[in-house]
């Protein structure tokens, strides 16, 4: 006999729903114990392999892990899941990498507003260090791989924790492509040296903490990449 409290779902359904109230409800917290597969089924009215179903469903996903011997756990480590799920809508969709860096670049505007005020010394010390490093010789892809660390440096010191996590998932998508078109970039000299002065006209925008400054030269720095990506993306389709 069907369970009436389904209400026309499907019984993965019900346990899926089940868990997504419990969470926003705030019944069940980061780090709490979940009650046991036998418990749930019970109060649901439904088998212990629909329950199991849903939790396997969500350790893959991140939101809970399951320890031998100790029980199930709320947890929050969804990154990798959502990477791979955006990377699958990305490419049924076509979306292509000028997409997606537009939306990074949006984030990071979001950032620099925030990080005037909210940026530690600290995180203004570190940034410093690495424009300090990028003035030494080297080459193009090790430069690259500095300019990505102060890219990160500036996202996390807004101190948004959505902002950081949506950014590092853009990462995520973007760091062999980005990686590889910073060097692009960086091994012409002259763009080298616009974005050279770009990143320190956002640094020393922060550290004076001076908003229409640092959107200037945060603005100055997209553009130029922006110029060269448009270029690259026309030479592909060509």
């Amino acid at each position: 006999m069907d369970n009436p409290r389904l209400n026309g779902k499907k019984t993965y359904e019900y346990v899926f729903d089940y868990f997504s109230d419990q969470i926003l409800s705030g019944k069940l917290k980061l780090n709490d114990k979940i009650p046991t597969e036998r418990e749930i089924a019970e109060q649901l009215g439904v088998s212990r392999n629909s329950i199991r179903e849903v939790m396997h469903m969500l350790e893959i996903t991140g939101l809970i892990e399951c320890l031998q011997g100790s029980g199930n756990y709320v947890r929050c480590d969804p990154v990798e899941y959502m990477l791979k799920s955006v990377n699958m809508v990305m490419a049924l969709l076509e979306i292509d990498y000028s997409e997606i860096f537009h939306i990074r670049t949006g984030y990071e505007y979001a950032a620099v507003r925030l990080a005037v005020d909210a940026a530690t010394e600290e995180e203004l010390d570190e940034m410093h260090q690495i424009l300090e490093e990028m003035e030494q010789p080297m080459s193009a892809k090790e430069s690259a791989k500095l300019d990505l660390k102060f890219h990160h440096m500036l996202v996390n010191s807004s101190h948004n924790r959505i902002l950081i996590l949506y950014s590092s998932m853009l990462d995520g998508l973007l760091d062999q492509f980005i990686e590889n078109f910073r060097a692009k970039i960086l091994t012409n000299k002259m763009r080298a040296e616009l974005l050279r002065r770009s990143h320190w006209g956002i640094y020393n925008a922060l550290r004076k903490r001076d908003l229409p400054e640092a959107m200037k030269a945060f603005d100055k720095h997209f553009r130029i990449v922006e110029a060269q990506l448009e270029k690259l993306v026309q030479k592909n389709a060509e």
